[in-house]
């Protein structure tokens, strides 16, 4: 018996299919309806991290994600959500010149717009903006498609980031956009736009898991009677259509809905799954899905591979062995070399951790002299699924080691360590020594050509662990006093280094096999500025307290400081001017902004004067 095509009911035929099912409403629709938003982890993150910005006036606002991934809903619910004091204009139409984007800001908030001078516009959005201020408001821009906008249209934006008083900003700038954002804001072009992005996320795939609890999530907002039911089977073979992505999830679920209706089913199985694919994979939507950074990395890797195997097939048949042995070695060009003082490498030695020893054990030991690197080492790029994506060390595709430049000899140490490592490797070996500082396992799973900013989170997620990533200088560092991934740039691409000891006079790095000793100021030379630190929550504080924190966290963080020490008043749900003042003191004494809030860095350093906690901390102070 064949398939039948299966046709979207209309009218009529549509409230049948409600009716079927028990929906209000198709629970499937391709509408960013914010009723419908499923709360990933990720997401929670990313919604926290918003409002946080808000209400403490962050500059700019960066937020990334692949296509279907939830951003404009996300952005929707965001907005539905704001409070009464504040002010926003939201643009999605992001194909504008710098006149059309000025002209509709000033419609979004209602100010006259009848002219075509940039300046004019200027001015009076910055009156706008002056009352606002005067009535106590703050006031947001949210662009959506933002990799979209033209260079000269973000140049305006840092202009009008501009507006401000002695004391604050007047105007929030939300950036949101497909991950081409990112890469268009660290062109240095707009190097000085980049500088001012205080707050940087990024959304990432549901999980295996959470691809089945979005389509409950969905069902039930959606139903008025329990009783539809999707098959372990038929969410594993949704996950491998969609790969985690909430806009396929909801084409593939919706056909298969339809599919079950057409055959009077209420029991969504495999079998009805496969049938939809097939039906999609007819009208053409599996080409159209879009391509994440970790294929475009795969089939980047998969082509490098074919140009080096091709290449030193032709160097084996056009060139004898004779002329082999005697053909002149070509160097690597290195424009810029780091500056390393006192540069010493520290081979780490390896030590069994104990329950009590949060760390690995580490001592200093005379290095022999480096053997020479193989020719021709081999390459191979491995690409698969699974359910719950989880990170690896994978080998991939390196060019011919060579000799290099001739450089002193503490320069040449650092160098020989990681500079010509290739990026997948470097950061696979730091992730190694963090999670190692922290007595965790490296995790294993098949996304190692993944960006590294979701290689790292999806890495601290397996460890259930956070992550944050920060831009600053190695004094905040200090403050945090944390292990941490940092990103040390070369000609040839980003290397990745842990940091795993900071003292006034040392600054202790370690590449996952060997460990390096350098002067701060010969790390800040060759520090572009950005680390990734991983931290656990012990105690689950979640979301910024007390902007959207539940009840029982404010207490339970009552109930933490003290034991700490601090002076507390009621132990109750309220986040009182006395707990303030106590988060305030933390806050001062670690050299942070005090602002009597608990986000992610506060909480880094409240755990940090815990000392019954086990954690591997940067200096002993």
């Amino acid at each position: 018996m064949g398939w039948l095509t299966v046709r979207r009911p209309k009218g009529k035929t549509d409230s049948m299919y409600n009716h079927f099912f028990g929906f209000k409403e198709r629970p499937f629709k391709l509408v960013p309806n914010p009723e419908f938003l499923y709360l990933s982890r990720i997401h929670e993150e990313v919604l926290a991290h918003l409002n946080y910005a808000v209400a403490y006036g962050e500059g700019f606002v960066e937020i990334t994600g692949e296509v279907g991934t939830g951003k404009t809903t996300l952005c929707r619910m965001f907005l539905e959500n704001l409070k009464a004091n504040t002010e926003a204009a939201y643009i999605f139409n992001p194909k504008l010149d710098v006149l059309q984007l000025l002209k509709a800001v000033n419609d979004e908030f209602g100010i006259d717009s009848d002219t075509d001078s940039v300046k004019t516009l200027i001015d009076r959005l910055n009156t706008f903006l002056l009352e606002q201020k005067a009535q106590g408001k703050r006031v947001i821009l949210l662009i959506d498609e933002a990799q979209n906008l033209s260079v000269d249209v973000l140049e305006q934006l840092r202009l009008l980031s501009n507006l401000e008083t002695t004391t604050s900003k007047l105007l929030q700038i939300i950036l949101v956009g497909q991950p081409e954002l990112g890469e268009l804001l660290e062109s240095g072009t707009l190097r000085q736009l980049n500088q001012r992005i205080t707050l940087s996320c990024h959304l990432v795939p549901l999980s295996a898991v959470e691809t089945r609890e979005y389509i409950r999530h969905r069902i039930h907002i959606a139903s008025q009677n329990p009783g539809l039911e999707f098959t372990s089977s038929a969410h594993r073979s949704i996950f491998r259509y969609s790969s985690g992505i909430p806009r396929l999830i909801n084409i593939v679920c919706d056909r298969a809905l339809l599919a079950a209706y057409s055959r009077n089913k209420t029991r969504i199985t495999n079998r009805i799954v496969k049938q939809a694919l097939r039906e999609l994979d007819s009208k053409g939507y599996r080409n159209a899905k879009p391509m994440l950074l970790r294929e475009k990395l795969t089939l980047g890797l998969l082509s490098l591979l074919v140009f080096l195997v091709a290449g030193m097939v032709a160097s084996q048949t056009l060139v004898g062995p004779a002329s082999r042995m005697a053909a002149p070695v070509v160097h690597h060009k290195i424009e810029k070399q780091p500056v390393a003082e006192r540069v010493n490498e520290r081979p780490e030695t390896k030590v069994a951790p104990t329950e009590e020893d949060a760390g690995p054990v580490t001592a200093s030991a005379s290095v022999p002299p480096p053997q020479p690197p193989a020719q021709t080492p081999e390459a191979e790029a491995t690409v698969q699924r699974t359910q719950m994506p989880e990170p690896e060390v994978a080998a991939a595709a390196e060019p011919q080691r060579v000799p290099e430049p001739a450089l002193p000899t503490q320069d040449r140490d650092v160098n020989r360590g990681f500079a010509f490592a290739e990026p997948m490797h470097s950061r696979a070996g730091a992730l190694a020594a963090v999670l190692s500082a922290w007595n965790a396992k490296m995790p294993a799973g098949p996304v190692a050509v993944l960006d590294s900013d979701t290689y790292f989170r999806l890495s601290a997620r397996y460890s259930n662990m956070e992550i944050i990533q920060v831009k600053g200088s190695l004094n905040l560092l200090r403050k945090l006093n944390l292990p941490a991934i940092v990103e040390i740039p070369y000609p040839e691409g980003i290397r990745f280094l842990a940091l795993t000891g900071l003292g006034e006079e040392e600054v202790q790095l370690s590449d996952g096999e060997k460990g390096y000793s350098l002067a701060p100021e010969a790390f800040a030379s060759m520090w572009n500025g950005k680390a990734h630190i991983f931290w656990k929550n012990h105690f689950n504080y979640t979301g910024v307290i007390p902007i959207n924190s539940p009840g029982e966290v404010i207490l339970s963080l009552k109930g933490h400081l003290k034991t700490l020490g601090y002076s507390i008043g009621a132990m109750d749900t309220t986040y009182d001017a006395v707990t303030q003042r106590a988060i305030e003191t933390i806050q001062a004494s670690n050299g942070l902004d005090v602002d009597g809030m608990v986000g992610p860095q506060t909480k880094i350093v409240l755990y940090n004067e815990d000392r019954s906690l086990v954690i591997p901390r940067l200096s002993g102070s």
